[in-house]
């Protein structure tokens, strides 16, 4: 599964990139992709992830560090472990973010929205050796692209 997720990241990264950000906003079926700027926890260098994510609210969106069930943790769950500010770029918006773990029920509540967009999360569950962390994404205000960190 790891040389498949790998893969289509590279891909939907090249085709971002090749697009100008104007292709692959949504995932066959319709589940948003969004993309994530984080800080590096140790190099402090910005980086970009795309992420499925699901809507919570209208100033709330849900991501969860799944990696498709991988053993290891995506490193953007430690980079928003340590920097709790960050941006998103979603469906050609870019917002000035802050991302929070849920934990307990509001986390579970969380993780079921996510299989309600794609459905997969169910079996990442239920077959990964680890806990799978959530995070709310909170919009705080629209920005210009120019004020986004350079892609990487």
């Amino acid at each position: 599964m790891g040389a498949v997720l790998g893969t289509t990241t590279r891909a939907h990264r090249i085709l971002d990139r090749l697009s100008g950000g104007r292709l692959g906003r949504h995932l066959p079926g319709g589940a948003q992709v969004v993309w994530i700027h984080t800080r590096g926890r140790r190099s402090g260098i910005w980086r970009r992830y795309p992420l499925l994510a699901a809507r919570e609210t209208d100033t709330s969106w849900v991501v969860a560090g799944s990696n498709a069930g991988q053993a290891r943790l995506p490193g953007w769950v430690y980079n928003i472990s340590a920097y709790d500010r960050g941006w998103i770029d979603m469906n050609g918006e870019h917002w000035a973010v802050r991302y929070e773990e849920a934990l307990g029920a509001d986390r579970d509540a969380m993780y079921e929205l996510m299989i309600g967009v794609w459905k997969a999360y169910a079996s990442y569950g239920s077959h990964s050796p680890r806990y799978i962390p959530v995070f709310r994404i909170h919009l705080l205000e629209q920005v210009p692209a120019d004020a986004l960190p350079p892609r990487t």
